[in-house]
């Protein structure tokens, strides 16, 4: 299945994409803003790929721009019965941060989810100080719902928001999506 946004495309993560994939989780300055369990080698990356397709309760997509993968996006989480999932998004090539691609995918994905999977919420952890990701969620929607703290291996706490957005929400910012995908 591919998903298609403004300048960004959604498809299913092929085995070509893990040597980028690797790179984006051994690089100190992503891995310091993501939440989530990436694998860090080949090996780990076929084992990842192979859990994820079998499992029911998450989506996993390439992002792809212009014939690039520049990052990979998933809902995770997937409560069917209440209609919930747990977003997580990454956008490793660095070069093309702060134009919008990211906040191109969530759109995207948030299309699919609310529009194509029925669900009714979707909620994302975020470390308060990355934000360039927060600035990302508020634009397509997402409110803050509450803050935590979690240990860190750098730090000795450190605060993470709790975000989430409506489907009713995000249809009434983003009327003109919910025919698109």
């Amino acid at each position: 299945m591919k998903l298609s946004g403004e300048n960004i495309m959604l498809r299913p993560i092929q085995s070509s994409d893990f040597p980028k994939m690797i790179d984006w989780t051994n690089h100190q300055e992503i891995r310091d803003f993501c939440e989530g369990n990436y694998p860090q080698s080949l090996a780990q990356c076929q084992e990842w790929h192979q859990r994820s397709q079998s499992n029911r309760y998450q989506e996993r997509f390439a992002i792809v721009f212009h014939d690039q993968v520049i990052g990979d996006i998933e809902l995770d989480q997937i409560t069917w019965r209440s209609g919930d999932a747990e977003l997580r998004i990454r956008i490793g090539e660095q070069g093309l941060w702060d134009q919008g691609l990211g906040t191109d995918a969530v759109k995207c994905l948030l299309t699919h989810a609310f529009f194509h999977m029925n669900l009714n919420r979707v909620y994302l952890k975020v470390y308060v100080d990355n934000l360039r990701a927060i600035r990302c969620y508020q634009k397509v929607g997402f409110k803050k719902e509450g803050r935590l703290r979690r240990n860190s291996s750098t730090t000795r706490f450190r605060e993470i928001f709790l975000m989430r957005i409506f489907k009713n929400e995000f249809a009434r910012r983003h009327h003109s999506l919910q025919t698109a995908g």
